[in-house]
């Protein structure tokens, strides 16, 4: 046999083996290994600034990092990938993913400050245990270490996230989440937690893809049902990172803290509608397509 029928065996005998793969499954498996490149790439960066820098310096140097690597990742993604979609990447979703890296090396001092905080104080001291609701803005896991400075107990509804080793310590707390698993028995354990005074945390939202970027968003009214059967109060959160680097936390009264009729849970539930879509600039309904 000679070279170039052998080479010709070899190259049959290889495409036989490669899986019946379109060109377009062929790039959806190049999208999500290009974003596992990035996560470990991200994973590693921040325990090198865990390494390099203070507890004190580590924010600082994320958000930095964060500046800096934000336009090329971006960019790399929306030409080679996205060119008609929207990017995956955003600055808040790039902090989060560093923050809980450092973490598992080193407490940081993370800058976060409320224009009301007063008022979550007076509610805890009103209410006792009450829930937070909330949507995925990108950086809510920062009021964990803005409660616990204040000494007030939190738990939240959620399985761990993808990477549970990452997001067992959260980044700017001194102690592990406590977490309630989202199944059948959720509900009786918030009810325990609320009455030992403890604020629960519950998002609301639903997303048909794995990184909110859609332009819908689906809110569940189940916990609003829950609120008004159950009479128990209700407190709305939002979080967002300033231009000044600072992650300010907003806490937001209902008009009915605690709905007694149906007419009042509506009101709270349209109230809390318009409070998420001016946030995330997204169209918002309590109806899925």
């Amino acid at each position: 046999m000679n070279k170039q029928a052998a080479a010709m065996t070899v190259q049959s005998q290889t495409l036989s083996f490669l899986p019946n793969t379109s060109p377009i499954q062929m790039l959806e498996i190049v999208k999500k290994l290009f974003k596992k490149l990035i996560e470990i790439f991200i994973t590693v960066s921040g325990f090198v600034i865990a390494k390099m820098c203070t507890p004190h310096q580590c924010y600082w140097a994320a958000l930095l990092w964060v500046k800096w690597f934000f336009p090329l990742a971006a960019f790399v993604d929306r030409l080679v990938f996205r060119r008609h979609q929207k990017s995956f990447f955003n600055k808040t979703t790039l902090l989060k993913f560093i923050l809980s890296a450092i973490t598992r090396y080193a407490y940081i001092e993370i800058p976060f400050r409320s224009p009301n905080e007063q008022a979550l104080l007076e509610y805890h001291r009103k209410y006792g245990g009450f829930i937070l609701c909330s949507a995925h803005f990108g950086l809510t896991m920062a009021v964990f270490g803005f409660l616990e400075k204040h000494g007030l107990p939190v738990t939240s509804i959620s399985d761990g996230g993808p990477r549970k080793n990452a997001y067992g310590w959260n980044w700017g707390c001194t102690e592990p989440l406590r977490l309630i698993k989202s199944d059948a028995k959720s509900l009786f354990k918030v009810r325990k937690a609320l009455a030992n005074d403890e604020i629960v945390l519950i998002y609301c939202d639903h997303a048909p893809d794995e990184n909110f970027q859609n332009d819908f968003l689906f809110l569940s009214p189940n916990i609003f049902e829950y609120s008004y059967k159950a009479s128990i109060p209700l407190l709305f959160l939002g979080v967002a990172l300033t231009h000044d680097g600072n992650i300010e936390i907003e806490f937001v009264e209902a008009s009915y803290p605690i709905p007694t009729s149906r007419e009042e849970m509506v009101v709270v539930m349209e109230e809390f509608r318009l409070f998420v879509a001016q946030r995330m600039k997204k169209n918002i309904s309590f109806q899925k397509k």
